[in-house]
């Protein structure tokens, strides 16, 4: 019939000028990858362009998750990307678990489960203590949980003296002992517990531990925070000076305050020998600062921050002497606002906070009726 044998390079030749491409090759990988963005044949454009960009979505998205945290972190631009991914996942799942289907669903898994279906509790974090009272503190902790819808738990705090391992414990019920702080959104994820009946005056030590079906998880972090005190019958307290009471000839290591409606007092007690002149004194809204010279240092005798803002140039200081006192350095500071009820007149441990609700300005004790320092 005339057929000629044909060589192999004139094969190739004639496969490139239109023959298939034989499969395995990287040229039919390529087409194979463009016939599938392109669809079916007769599939609309707009649907194609939807497909393709969805597709490339979720292939960018598996990308920026799956990098290495020490190649995402080198680049702003990257690291922005991932962290809005993140946070966008996040918020998507939990609107998802707000729905009536899944929430449907984990009413129903605790109530058959009983408890059983409860992962193993870890320990709360985020621990913070506030006194309220002279016996009563607010504890405010947030529990640590995982991605376990069934999970069910319920809170113990433990509490001692500072310095001791006598350790008291209280249980709470998660819902109807604790109060939820975070709100509906993230619901569960703060509360507040208050513990009352604690010593007045006393540093405290507090940790909270989580309580599932599986037994009580390790304790948290401990915090320290001291019940406000009894005030005195001035309506003050006292609190620690700095090093330089060594240095006042007193021997005393504390002032005393006291209040008015308008006005609080400090008085330091010093020596005989200790005049005006070696006393340093600067007064500024949100901070009090007095120091003593002894020779050539100059040492601070009280410095801190104020609990409560005053009119620093209203601020006076001079050094008087008592028969029940003795000598001492007289500070007087004026209130912003009349009858407020100082708790305290520096921030920190050193300043013991007084309990508010023992302040009456308005009381005489000698005269009931009457309305106090108003009538002076």
């Amino acid at each position: 019939f005339g057929f000629k044998k044909i060589s192999g390079s004139a094969v190739g030749e004639v496969r490139l000028k239109g023959a298939p491409v034989p499969p395995g090759s990287a040229m039919a990988s390529l087409l194979h990858i463009f016939r599938f963005m392109l669809g079916p044949p007769g599939v609309p454009l707009w649907i194609v362009i939807s497909f393709d960009s969805i597709l490339l979505i979720l292939l960018i998205s598996t990308i920026l998750l799956l990098l290495p945290k020490k190649v995402w972190s080198k680049s702003k631009l990257v690291r922005s990307a991932r962290n809005r991914l993140v946070g966008w996942l996040r918020r998507m799942v939990e609107l998802s678990i707000q729905g009536p289907l899944v929430l449907g669903s984990v009413w129903l898994g605790r109530k058959l489960g009983r408890g059983r279906l409860s992962s193993v509790a870890k320990a709360p974090h985020a621990i913070s203590a506030k006194a309220d009272s002279m016996f009563d503190v607010t504890i405010k902790f947030s529990p640590t949980l995982g991605w376990n819808l069934f999970h069910q738990e319920n809170y113990v705090v433990s509490f001692a003296r500072d310095g001791t391992d006598i350790w008291a414990e209280r249980s709470f019920n998660k819902d109807t002992d604790c109060e939820d702080l975070s709100g509906n959104l993230k619901k569960g994820d703060r509360f507040k517990v208050v513990i009352q009946e604690l010593p007045a005056s006393t540093r405290v030590k507090f940790r909270v531990g989580a309580v599932s079906y599986w037994g009580r998880g390790p304790w948290s972090k401990e915090v320290c925070v001291t019940t406000m005190a009894t005030p005195s019958k001035d309506l003050g307290f006292t609190g620690l000076l700095g090093p330089a009471w060594e240095k006042t000839g007193s021997g005393k290591k504390e002032y005393t305050w006291l209040q008015t409606r308008n006005e609080v007092h400090l008085r330091i007690a010093i020596g005989k020998d200790l005049r005006g002149k070696d006393v340093r004194f600067k007064a500024q809204p949100h901070r009090l600062q007095v120091d003593l010279a002894v020779g050539t240092e100059v040492l601070a005798l009280l410095h801190g921050t104020l609990a409560h803002r005053i009119n620093s140039d209203d601020a006076t200081w001079y050094i008087d002497e008592s028969k029940d006192d003795g000598r001492f350095i007289q500070i007087t500071i004026f209130k912003l606002e009349a009858l407020e009820r100082w708790t305290r007149v520096f921030e920190g441990d050193e300043h013991p906070e007084i309990d508010p609700r023992y302040v009456q300005f308005f009381v005489d004790p000698l005269n009931p009726g009457s309305l106090g320092d108003l009538n002076e």
